[in-house]
């Protein structure tokens, strides 16, 4: 197959993966925001915040370590996914202890006890199941994913209909989320054991030292870059309430939808730059500045249409105005989504040349500086201040993995100068205008007709001849 043909299929089924998990979190959480409130919408959403950084612990990095390390030694898989797989039961262990230890540094409700303790079991079951993914990444067989997700989310979707349907409690809607993972692990299992016919599950520390500090980079990366991104609901937590969490979160969650666009070029396209650069460089600088292109001229139309539908999009939604206070933030994080599709090309770029440090050391910088912004913005400002600081943190991340090396400031320079991106940030900025002259009109009605016209522009205007065979046809890169 060719690679555009490879990158087209992991595409496809990362994009299944990940528009099968979002699409089951997002009806859950839109459902529990319009029969719970925004109290016990809060109340969830804190618990499930609060175990998907624990889940980063659980991960520590060793899932995309693994990815990468599998996808350049492959003939070395077992051995590879053997030592990897004794340190991922040790940090899972440590995640899900933490987790039972913060009731007891910071006290909760009965209930917020009781979801803890359900969510706890969340991250142990998770953090294995994507233990497995990131071993098919490696092995660029994205499919396997796929079929797991699309079994585990469509039984949890047709269970959390039925609980809907009988006003079951909140408590039950965690442990129906929660007990799908089981299926998930196990399916997972089944599939690992044929691609690695022997591989085992007993702990097998031999060649931890070899690893050892790419191991520690990898975690602190991944847990600082995703910190900085959730804390602020954390502390929204801790110091306004969980009502300020739902108000918060409303917004939050809307603009998770769209970060699936990031996650699935990522997720086809690590195993194959990884390679790359140890095999043909002009090939891992040709593909990054592609996936460059697609990622920012995909953020701008929908960046504008949070910004300026922001109102519509919140009463659509949760069909209330006890989330109106949500309309201001979510502008701002039509900004942020802006950003983050404008720089994570940079930020992988990072990863697949050996450069992991240099952006593990700029998300903990990022981290330092979100939390003693949210000192003063939370109690300020509540969830708008939460929402203006994360602006600011994503804003200094992009400038960090811009300038963190001489290799990403240099293709930075340029590709800035990209007529066509050029053309169609202007063409972008006139629709802007026109649409919030006349944004009383339903979105509804206005966005298939923009998105229509603007595929159109961004196919034709958009890529080169020569970027659209490489996309859409079966052109080789070798």
């Amino acid at each position: 197959m060719s690679l555009a043909g490879t990158i087209r299929k992991n595409s496809f089924f990362s994009l299944l993966s990940s528009a099968i998990r979002l699409l089951t979190n997002f009806l859950m959480f839109i459902g529990i925001a319009r029969f719970y409130g925004p109290e016990i919408f809060g109340q969830f959403t804190f618990v499930h915040t609060l175990a998907t950084i624990f889940l980063l612990v659980a991960d520590f990095g060793l899932d995309v370590f693994l990815t990468t390390e599998i996808a350049r030694q492959r003939n070395r898989a077992n051995e590879i996914f053997q030592r990897f797989f004794s340190l991922k039961f040790i940090v899972s262990s440590i995640a899900v202890l933490g987790m039972w230890i913060v009731p007891v540094i910071h006290p909760v409700n009965n209930s917020t006890l009781w979801l803890i303790g359900i969510f706890s079991f969340y991250v142990a079951f998770t953090a294995i199941t994507n233990f497995y993914f990131a071993l098919f990444k490696g092995f660029e067989q994205l499919q396997y994913e796929t079929k797991v997700s699309f079994v585990n989310n469509i039984i949890l979707l047709c269970v959390l209909v039925v609980l809907g349907l009988i006003g079951a409690s909140i408590h039950l809607v965690a442990c129906a989320f929660v007990g799908i993972r089981i299926i998930g692990l196990f399916t997972s299992f089944q599939i690992a054991s044929k691609l690695l016919p022997n591989q085992s599950c007993r702990l097998n520390f031999s060649g931890w030292k070899e690893i050892r500090n790419q191991v520690f980079t990898f975690g602190f990366h991944l847990f600082f870059g995703n910190l900085f991104f959730v804390l602020d609901t954390i502390l929204l937590a801790f110091w306004r309430g969980n009502h300020e969490v739902g108000i918060y979160q409303s917004a939050f969650r809307l603009i998770t939808v769209f970060l699936i666009i990031p996650e699935v070029i990522i997720n086809a396209l690590l195993p194959v730059l990884s390679r790359f650069y140890v095999e043909n460089k002009e090939n891992w600088a040709n593909l990054s500045r592609l996936m460059n292109k697609t990622l920012f001229l995909s953020g701008m139309p929908i960046a504008l249409f949070f910004c300026i539908y922001a109102e519509q999009i919140i009463y659509f939604v949760y069909g209330t105005k006890a989330f109106s206070d949500a309309i201001p933030i979510l502008r701002l994080f039509g900004i942020v989504l802006m950003i983050r599709f404008s720089v994570e090309t940079y930020a992988l770029m990072l990863t697949t040349s050996y450069q992991q440090k240099s952006r593990m050391v700029v998300v903990v910088i990022a981290t330092i500086i979100n939390f003693l912004l949210n000192l003063y913005a939370i109690p300020s400002y509540g969830p708008y201040g939460a929402a203006l600081v994360s602006l600011i943190t994503n804003f200094l991340v992009g400038v960090g993995y811009i300038i963190a090396t001489q290799l990403t400031r240099q293709f930075f320079l340029r590709w800035l100068v990209d007529v066509r991106s050029i053309t169609l940030f202007i063409f972008t900025s006139f629709l802007a205008f026109i649409l919030w002259n006349i944004k009383d009109i339903s979105f509804l009605y206005v966005s298939p007709i923009v998105f229509a016209v603007y595929l159109f522009v961004y196919y034709y205007f958009g890529y080169t001849k020569d970027e659209r065979k490489l996309v859409f046809a079966k052109e080789r890169l070798q």
